[in-house]
């Protein structure tokens, strides 16, 4: 068990690296991106991911008929996906329209 010098609040990094030393050198949130680095995301540059990617659209396209186009929108240095942009289509009226 670790002693701590006065009081000290008890944070996550605390539980994360009580039993383990800390890494001094590894950074806990990217530069191009700004995303958390021990966080597991979609990497648009792994063929794995990728397909889960494209499965995803799909099916959003053929469940929401109102939807044109979808664009998965990933950062240009590492390949993290950050969002996905979604084009409706136009040609529907809204109520109240002549």
């Amino acid at each position: 068990m670790t002693k701590l010098n006065g009081n000290k609040p008890l944070d996550r990094n605390y539980f994360r690296y009580k039993d383990r030393p800390k890494p001094t050198d590894k950074k806990e949130i990217t530069d191009c991106c700004g995303q958390k680095t021990e966080q597991d995301g979609l990497n648009v540059n792994n063929k794995e991911d990728w397909k889960l990617i494209e499965e995803h659209i799909e099916r959003n396209l053929r469940e929401y008929t109102g939807e044109e186009s979808i664009t998965p929108v990933s950062c240009k240095k590492c390949g993290r996906l950050q969002e996905y942009t979604v084009n409706l289509k136009l040609d529907r009226k809204l109520p109240g329209d002549k």
